[in-house]
């Protein structure tokens, strides 16, 4: 990505007149930070077209953590805290994890940096305040297998500003987007797979006669 920031900063100008009386007057002027990308309506397509399946569960993340949050504050006992904390983690695996599975590895580094947005956490984070440190030395082992950072952060003003932009089009209405998350079910996600593998099958078969024919 090629990225040209240009900042304006004061633009300072003198000795304008108001008046017949020849007033002098000084204005400051400070011209917002423009970023310019090249390739930035094909980088904001793509931005759009992960969001449409990622948005929403962050979305959702965050109302079943706003709910959880609420609850806990009124339960006192520690032992009690722990037992709906245990019942709160396995309602997240319950709703998250065959949508997680038949994400794209781009979708779910998406996807973390986007419950950060929404939540104010990381995935470890969430993981850790609902299940405990064990749980998430767990999680955190398996996501690197898969190229996935549980400690991922969003940065609206840094890498994800075009993220960001696109968000902000869709908050605001000049994007048509569904915001409900579909909730997969493991039918679903077997079914998903098992035509996913048959196509790319195909799609093998098919480079290799080319190949063939070269």
């Amino acid at each position: 990505m090629v990225k040209i920031i240009i900042s304006v900063f004061i633009v300072s100008f003198s000795m304008v007149s108001l008046s017949q009386d020849n007033l002098m007057a000084t204005k400051d002027q400070e011209i917002p930070e423009m970023r310019v990308d090249r390739n930035y309506k094909q980088k904001y397509r793509r931005q759009l077209h992960l969001l449409r399946r990622t948005y929403p569960m962050a979305l959702k993340a965050k109302e079943l953590i706003d709910q959880y949050e609420a609850d806990l504050v009124d339960i006192q006992k520690k032992r009690k805290k722990k037992k709906y904390s245990k019942k709160a983690h396995q309602k997240l695996k319950d709703q998250f994890t065959f949508n997680i599975k038949d994400l794209y590895q781009s979708e779910g580094n998406l996807l973390m940096k986007l419950i950060h947005r929404e939540t104010g956490m990381t995935v470890n984070n969430v993981v850790k305040n609902y299940r405990g440190a064990f749980q998430t030395a767990m999680y955190t082992g398996m996501a690197k297998v898969f190229g996935q950072n549980l400690n991922a952060t969003y940065d609206a003003t840094g890498d994800d500003w075009i993220t960001e932009a696109v968000i902000n089009d869709i908050e605001t209405g000049k994007i048509k987007f569904d915001k409900s998350m579909r909730l997969m079910k493991k039918a679903d996600f077997k079914a998903r797979k098992k035509d996913y593998n048959k196509a790319k099958k195909a799609s093998r078969k098919k480079y290799k006669k080319k190949k063939k024919v070269k």
